[in-house]
């Protein structure tokens, strides 16, 4: 019986000291794995980013199964760690270049999640504050193409993540012009105006500006030539407020307020016209024209008489000479 335990015993150490071998064995094996793998990860880095970033992965994941690194195995998982953030920021600017936007998105997820899980917070943030952008290239791209819905759908997904991106408002904005929806494109361009000014992007307050300027002065003209001159002095009136200062504007003011008899309005817009015009007095005469039937109308012949003389110009010229002669008779 003693004999048969002691044999007993005998195997059981023998298959201990077999299984400790087999463990150490194991363990340095899988040493070498972390390192090998990432090595493959930088012979891929210029050939295959996908290949390197899955070989990192693995380097990784094989040495979270060691319990003690060596020191080469630790110092190869952390600069496997190191480089999957700026791969993925790689991918993703690739895909940008490429025009793939949901792909440059998803990267960009990739590189804000790895870069937070591995420490580097300063390409995390980077990657997160470029993902709205990317929507709103994604946007213009669709507009682009006409795909007006759509267009709304990511300029709207972008907004979602930075409220305040006013480009992404000035989009919108074109969008709903295009879609002949004025009261919404007003006010995102409005938006656009606001957030614009307050975080000082000169370059998209100008443009929307211009583009709200352009819009409501273009239908102005629209509104005069269907005679509908209440409108029109909306949109012109409008025009002014977001930074029309041409001697057009006040010139159209002019007419439509001498057509409804406000002569003193008039007379202050008409002014307003020629002292913004800086051409010669060819290009004024229209000007001097409309400044002479203003006077006309209110009784001041003198006045009258020398805004027509200064009206003397193509295509005014016989207009002015007839008011000259045959109504006022200037000079008598």
């Amino acid at each position: 019986m003693f004999n048969k335990m002691m044999k007993g015993m005998k195997i059981s150490a023998i298959t201990l000291i077999l299984f400790m071998s087999v463990v150490t064995l194991s363990s340095a094996q899988t040493d070498k794995d972390v390192i090998d793998s990432y090595n493959k990860g930088v012979q891929l880095l210029n050939s295959d980013t996908k290949a390197a970033i899955a070989a990192f992965e693995k380097c990784i994941s094989l040495a979270d199964e060691v319990e003690e690194l060596g020191d080469k195995a630790a110092e190869s998982k952390k600069m496997a760690q190191d480089q999957i953030p700026k791969l993925y920021y790689k991918l993703a600017v690739e895909s940008y270049k490429k025009r793939d936007f949901q792909g440059a998105i998803d990267n960009f997820k990739k590189t804000s999640e790895t870069g937070k899980k591995y420490g580097n917070t300063a390409l995390a943030q980077k990657s997160e504050r470029l993902i709205p952008r990317v929507y709103y290239a994604w946007g213009k791209q669709e507009y682009a193409k006409r795909n007006y819905e759509n267009a709304l759908k990511i300029f709207d997904k972008g907004l979602s993540i930075s409220p305040n991106l006013a480009s992404a408002w000035l989009g919108k904005a074109l969008v709903y012009d295009k879609l002949k929806q004025e009261a919404k494109m007003k006010e995102a361009a409005d938006k656009a105006i606001q957030i614009a000014g307050n975080i000082h992007d000169q370059k998209t307050l100008s443009a929307a500006k211009k583009f709200m300027r352009t819009y409501t002065y273009n239908h102005a003209v629209l509104s005069i030539q269907a005679n509908k001159t209440d409108e029109a002095l909306k949109y012109l009136n409008s025009s002014i407020d977001y930074g029309n200062n041409s001697p057009d504007v006040y010139y159209e003011i002019a007419k439509i307020y001498t057509q409804k008899g406000r002569y003193s309005e008039a007379l202050s817009d008409i002014n307003k016209a020629i002292s913004l015009d800086h051409g010669n007095e060819i290009t004024k005469a229209r000007y001097y024209y409309t400044l002479g039937k203003i006077y006309e109308k209110t009784g001041k012949k003198a006045e009258a008489c020398s805004a027509f003389k200064k009206a003397l110009h193509p295509p005014y010229e016989e207009s002015a000479k007839y008011e000259l002669e045959h109504v006022l008779k200037c000079g008598k």
